[in-house]
């Protein structure tokens, strides 16, 4: 649809510890391509909130202001929604419920970026006995944030393959354009278990652009992963570009609306309290 509104609702400011653009600057970047729908989710990484590095508590209570600053300087404009990403719920639940409780998003994405075993996605040797344990990991990981569920969309479902081959019984996959597919493939009963329960509860699937500028040849989600969402009944997907610096933003979200209108979506949502709005695509 050549009039769809462009949304792009996962960016990420200098409130988050790996960005360094102002949020003012984010906004501002979007408005001028023509963004309609802005949400900023710096990240909360449960994970880290005591290694001292970052100090997540601060940045956290700048968000608010900095949405109210964002939604008053382009009331008319575009629509500006407080969102937040939140990782590694698992590792510190009762922190996260207690920000989740204390702050009154309009939208937030849970996400998995490491495992037990696996600080650093980047640093993950390429073993056989290593690439089978994250993979593992990775996937149990996320069902158990999917049946917590307390948040809106579910983060870029192929982060991992950003990093790691996969293991298939014709040996590795290394090209990392064949990962996510093969992935889908050798661990499709969990994927099937995380996708059934994320219909169950109503929660997104995140069509997350960065999948193309990080040299997977489609979003993350892609397209098996968005096709069987779809099949187990999921309706709502949201979109963003997982920009953390301006010129990132909102880069390939028409190539993201194509995919999903090729899949047979004809909308998808942003979310305002927490609850979806429809936006045809």
């Amino acid at each position: 649809m050549e009039n769809a509104e462009l949304t792009d609702i996962h960016m990420h400011s200098n409130l988050s510890p790996d960005a360094a653009d102002e949020p003012m600057d984010m906004a501002a970047r979007a408005c001028e391509l023509g963004v309609k729908h802005f949400a900023l989710t710096d990240h909360i990484e449960l994970d880290e909130f005591n290694d001292g590095e970052w100090d997540y508590w601060a940045a956290i209570g700048k968000s608010k202001p900095t949405f109210e600053k964002l939604r008053a300087a382009y009331d008319g404009k575009m629509n500006v929604y407080y969102g937040a990403e939140i990782g590694q719920v698992m590792y510190d639940l009762h922190t996260a419920e207690k920000i989740l409780a204390e702050h009154d998003y309009d939208f937030v994405l849970g996400s998995v970026h490491r495992t037990v075993h696996y600080e650093h996605m980047s640093k993950i040797p390429d073993t056989e006995f290593d690439r089978k344990r994250v993979l593992t990991e990775y996937f149990e990981e996320m069902l158990n944030l999917v049946e917590w569920g307390k948040f809106c969309s579910l983060a870029h479902i192929t982060f991992l393959m950003r990093f790691v081959n996969i293991d298939t019984p014709s040996g590795p996959v290394t090209d990392k354009s064949k990962r996510c597919a093969a992935a889908f493939e050798v661990c499709k009963p969990i994927i099937d278990e995380i996708l059934e329960t994320i219909v169950k509860k109503d929660i997104a699937l995140e069509v997350n652009s960065s999948g193309y500028r990080r040299n997977l040849g489609e979003p993350m989600a892609g397209g098996e992963f968005v096709k069987r969402y779809r099949e187990l009944g999921g309706r709502l997907i949201t979109v963003g570009s997982d920009a953390h610096m301006t010129d990132d933003v909102a880069r390939d979200i028409p190539e993201c609306y194509k995919m999903l209108r090729d899949l047979g979506f004809g909308e998808i949502c942003v979310f305002e309290k927490k609850e979806p709005k429809f936006i045809k695509i």
